[in-house]
């Protein structure tokens, strides 16, 4: 009887509640605002946990990358003492030293000396500067251009210009060619020989050959190969930019 008396109670006090959430609205909004709490802090339980686990696979694989970068840098690294040993071996063998006689200056550029001309530029005077001589112009590392003399005044002319020529090499077995200016981003080598092979990618440098540069100085990479009368032509590409010189290193050897 008395568990028969508290089923009932069971069903009346369930029913009350029922009966206030459906029709009074202060109780109804309390619920609906309970419900509401609870989904948002499960969502944002989820998120957090979520961002956890990324910041977590994200910090795995930076760990992964730069542990690789390190044993390649290490790589590098012993390749690079082993090509300094040789060097110091070949050096002492044929009795090398350092090039004393080659001088680097930063140089301003005046402006330019033809209008529209964005490959002639007027240098200030550089001390030292000789009118007999011409120099090779260095930017970021790049060969860019040369320097001669136009009304006992230094003249700029970059690597875009037809009147630039410097001496070159390309590629690993060292052809020999002169390069000569197309436009701002492109010259031409003439005179390669024509038994000499070439590859699409080959770095150019300069050989230092003409007394301009100091042998070695990267000028850019080769786009095209074309076979000549008894010589090649290439097509380059080149590393250094050409339409910004305000400042340059000018080399004087």
């Amino acid at each position: 009887m008395n568990r028969f008396h508290g089923k009932i109670h069971l069903f009346l006090i369930a029913a009350a509640v029922a009966g206030l959430i459906f029709y009074s609205p202060a109780v109804r909004n309390f619920f609906t605002a309970f419900s509401s709490t609870v989904q948002s802090t499960y969502f944002d339980t989820k998120k957090e946990i979520e961002d956890a686990i990324a910041r977590h696979l994200m910090q795995a694989a930076t760990i992964e990358s730069l542990q690789t970068k390190e044993k390649n840098l290490e790589k590098e690294l012993i390749l690079c003492r082993s090509d300094a040993r040789k060097f110091h071996a070949i050096s002492e063998s044929l009795h090398l030293r350092p090039d004393t006689n080659l001088s680097i200056m930063a140089v301003r550029a005046k402006g330019y000396a033809l209008l529209g001309n964005f490959q002639q530029l007027w240098l200030e005077d550089f001390p030292e500067y000789n009118p007999m001589k011409n120099y090779g112009v260095i930017r970021a590392g790049f060969a860019i251009g040369i320097v001669v003399e136009e009304k006992r005044r230094p003249l700029m002319i970059l690597a875009g210009d037809k009147a630039c020529n410097f001496a070159v090499y390309i590629g690993k077995n060292r052809a020999p060619g002169i390069a000569m200016g197309k436009d701002a981003k492109h010259m031409v080598v003439k005179y390669i020989p024509e038994w000499m092979k070439l590859n699409i990618g080959d770095r150019v440098y300069t050989s230092g050959l003409d007394q301009i540069f100091p042998i070695g100085v990267p000028v850019g990479r080769v786009l095209s190969v074309r076979n000549m009368q008894g010589f090649k032509n290439a097509e380059i590409l080149l590393f250094g930019d050409t339409l910004h010189p305000d400042y340059v290193w000018v080399v004087a050897r």
